[in-house]
């Protein structure tokens, strides 16, 4: 790899420190390699992506095309509510298991969660039908009638 000084003549990155690295040692090769490669390793994901692979599911295939319709959160939620209805069932002394004791601990605090979650999603709704209001009346209108179903 070449490079171009203030006037025009170039020079190899090997041989010469340019001005702002005073501190390079002259025998660092500094040339990028013709052809760079670097494998991906198998498992990773970035963000909050979720990657199956045939190394963490039996039926990866499967497992993704549900994953596209219903997230982990919505599976385990929904469980948490089915077997919320199921403990409301139970006998009193049934109740008074700790395994059971810490489920209705954790569900109450999953669903203290969501509702502090609600009150910024209304103010945010609310600031949205306010400024529907003032800039296109006739939507807002709409939106009333839609409502008032």
């Amino acid at each position: 790899m070449a490079a171009t000084d203030g006037n025009g003549s170039t020079a190899d990155w090997g041989a010469v420190r340019p001005a702002w690295w005073p501190w390079l040692p002259l025998q660092w090769n500094l040339q990028a390699p013709e052809k760079l490669t670097q494998p991906i390793n198998p498992g990773w994901s970035f963000g909050n992506v979720v990657n199956v692979t045939n190394l963490n599911s039996s039926a990866p295939d499967i497992e993704r095309d549900v994953l596209q319709k219903h997230s982990y959160g919505r599976q385990i939620g929904r469980m948490m509510d089915a077997v919320s209805a199921l403990v409301e069932q139970l006998p009193a002394a049934a109740k008074r298991d700790g395994r059971v004791a810490e489920f209705v601990v954790l569900a109450k605090d999953v669903a203290r969660i969501k509702d502090e979650a609600r009150l910024p999603r209304l103010e945010r709704l609310r600031m949205e039908i306010e400024a529907l209001e003032r800039e296109d009346p006739h939507a807002y209108r709409e939106l009333q009638r839609m409502l008032a179903r």
